[in-house]
């Protein structure tokens, strides 16, 4: 294995315990080099007060973000402050297995993939499977590859789509290549897209079993199910738009329509638990505006994704997952 320093962008949002967890775990990495940025997007939890108080902490820089600005803005934010060539991305409720880092860097000095997915387990049960990298379905939507299935005798997958960044290796030529994470999303499905537009530039994802790391799941969105709903119902069209051939678009089209009404029957049941069902209708309402005043920039984005397309549409439709897999 070529020993190399590595670069570890952590967004947090008023996760300040789970941040000092998964920072104890970056320590703990029998991996010697690691420069560590933290993104402190809007806290008022004394997260950015913590690490800069912390003698301990000395080897990690801060970005402060002045507001909340989303997922997808605080990676970035991350992202445009590391230096090298391999970039881990993690959320701040993971917790990482001592030679995490060693192994995830060993699968890329033996492999010419371009992002590595490691096995993410539950923290609270870790004989269940939270993610084995992700697939992409023909219908739109992506999925973790094993969730909430049982690690034991779990047939692991032979190939990936693509990876989540809730836990995930980079190489830097990613984002060179396809640039950074797409902030009109904001959160929830950012990650698909980024894979989904390496795969479209003939980049390739590999899945790093002995690689394991703990995850919490949702843990700073834990009392906001109807948002994490609007954002997937959102996004799954953004997604689409930006990223489907046209020929794939009119060979899966029933399929990604179902999908949309799944997703916005998801949406309502959500906010009408939360809300009952006149605010749900507005809160269903409100989403299918905000999707349909980011469509423009979706399009925009679809006409240079596709001009630079490097795969073979039959090729990528060989990637896309027909049928659920168990």
């Amino acid at each position: 294995m070529t020993t190399r320093c590595i670069s570890v962008v952590i967004p947090t949002w008023n996760g300040k315990n789970l941040l000092i967890e998964c920072l104890k775990s970056l320590d703990a990495q029998v991996f010697p080099e690691c420069e560590i940025v933290v993104v402190d997007d809007g806290s008022t939890d004394g997260t950015a007060e913590f690490i800069l108080d912390s003698r301990e902490l000395d080897n990690v820089t801060l970005v402060a973000l002045p507001e909340n600005s989303g997922f997808c803005a605080a990676v970035n934010a991350g992202l445009k402050r590391t230096h090298s060539e391999l970039i881990l991305v993690l959320n701040n409720d993971m917790t990482l297995e001592p030679d995490f880092v060693a192994k995830l860097v060993r699968a890329a000095d033996t492999s010419d993939a371009d992002m590595f997915a490691p096995l993410v387990l539950w923290r609270d049960d870790p004989s269940t499977i939270y993610s084995a990298g992700d697939r992409q379905l023909v219908n739109g939507r992506p999925e973790s590859i094993g969730f909430r299935c049982p690690l034991d005798g779990f047939a692991f997958p032979d190939a990936i789509f693509g990876v989540s960044a809730g836990a995930a290796l980079y190489r830097r030529d990613v984002f060179a290549c396809v640039n950074l994470l797409d902030e009109s999303f904001v959160a929830y499905f950012e990650d698909s897209d980024l894979s989904f537009r390496a795969r479209l530039a003939g980049l390739r994802a590999e899945f790093v079993r002995d690689a394991v790391a703990y995850h919490v799941g949702s843990a700073s969105l834990s009392d906001r199910t109807w948002w994490r709903a609007r954002q997937c119902y959102r996004n799954h069209a953004l997604l689409v738009v930006k990223n489907m051939p046209a020929r794939l678009l009119l060979r899966h089209g029933r399929a990604i329509l179902a999908e949309r009404w799944h997703q916005m029957g998801r949406l309502f049941s959500a906010a009408r638990a939360e809300f009952g069902a006149a605010r749900a209708a507005a809160v269903t309402l409100e989403a299918c505006g905000s999707m349909l005043r980011a469509l423009p920039h979706a399009l925009r984005e679809r006409r240079r994704i596709q001009k630079s397309r490097a795969i073979d549409i039959e090729e990528l439709d060989a990637l896309l997952t027909k049928d659920a897999y168990t």
